[in-house]
């Protein structure tokens, strides 16, 4: 599948190839740690479904109880599911080219980002090509905040006003049905107000989702050798309830409201946790 013409902006979006995608997660913040559980893509053409796909991931983690109570997935329901990379090539496949669209778009986009950013890294040693997720994002909520006056801008409550009929909320593929059809009754009212082009919508929006780039921050060498090697590091931990030792095994840095962390898997917990990089010292 090609990339997206050049001249995407000037096209009408209902000409063009479009992605709608929804993800359930461990948690809220990428950035603190957590990770895609569920996925699901919709593939439309001509505003028709072409293809779609959703499965469950495995995140090497265990879930937020807060979250399992909001998606219904628990930890027995991951432990036989794939890891992302291994989904890679077929999700990549099905969102090239397109205009992705999703509800909270940079909630996906920051998750699924950071996924593809993992997943190349996994599978560097097998030379395996590189794949980018560039698209643009537009934003159905953001559309409902600038330009529809709903009640409450949540997917089930804009679907119950427009009339959709809605399955089982939050779980990805009934949530990508959902956002397809209020997507739909979206660029219907929005033509009439004079957006038509894909360039219209995404300005409307305040310019095109992307998913955040990986943080850039230079390593002290010793956490730099162990993310290489995947090898385990004696820390010094200096948290606001105090000072402790621990063994961690370093997987991956991230970025969160301008600070940045490395997550790791913690020796002593026996599970991920989240350290501030500015907070450690190396023993």
């Amino acid at each position: 599948m090609e990339k997206l013409p050049a001249d995407y902006e000037h096209r009408r979006l209902s000409g063009l190839p479009i992605a709608v995608v929804d993800t359930e997660t461990t948690g809220l913040h990428p950035g603190l740690g957590h990770r895609v559980v569920e996925v699901a893509v919709l593939r439309l053409e001509n505003m028709r479904e072409a293809a779609y796909l959703s499965y469950l991931v495995n995140p090497g983690r265990a879930m937020d109880p807060g979250a399992s109570r909001v998606n219904g997935i628990t930890d027995d329901d991951l432990v036989d599911a794939p890891p992302f990379a291994a989904i890679l090539p077929e999700l990549d496949q099905l969102l090239r080219g397109t205009v992705i669209v999703a509800h909270n778009a940079a909630f996906d986009a920051g998750f699924l980002g950071l996924e593809y950013h993992l997943a190349q890294k996994t599978t560097e040693d097998q030379k395996a090509p590189t794949v980018q997720l560039d698209n643009p994002w537009l934003c159905t909520m953001r559309l409902a905040r600038q330009f529809f006056y709903f009640r409450r801008n949540s997917l089930g409550n804009i679907a119950m006003e427009l009339g959709v009929r809605a399955n089982q909320a939050h779980r990805a593929l009934n949530d990508v049905y959902t956002t397809s059809a209020i997507l739909k009754r979206m660029l219907a009212e929005l033509r009439k107000m004079g957006f038509h082009t894909a360039g219209d919508l995404l300005h409307a929006q305040g310019g095109p989702i992307y998913p955040p780039p990986p943080p850039r921050q230079l390593l002290d060498p010793a956490i730099a050798d162990a993310l290489d090697r995947q090898s385990t590091l004696h820390i010094l931990y200096r948290s606001q309830k105090g000072s402790t030792e621990r063994v961690i095994r370093p997987q991956y840095v991230t970025e969160y409201k301008g600070q940045i962390y490395l997550i790791a898997y913690c020796i002593l917990r026996q599970a991920q946790r989240t350290f501030r990089l500015d907070r450690i010292q190396i023993i």
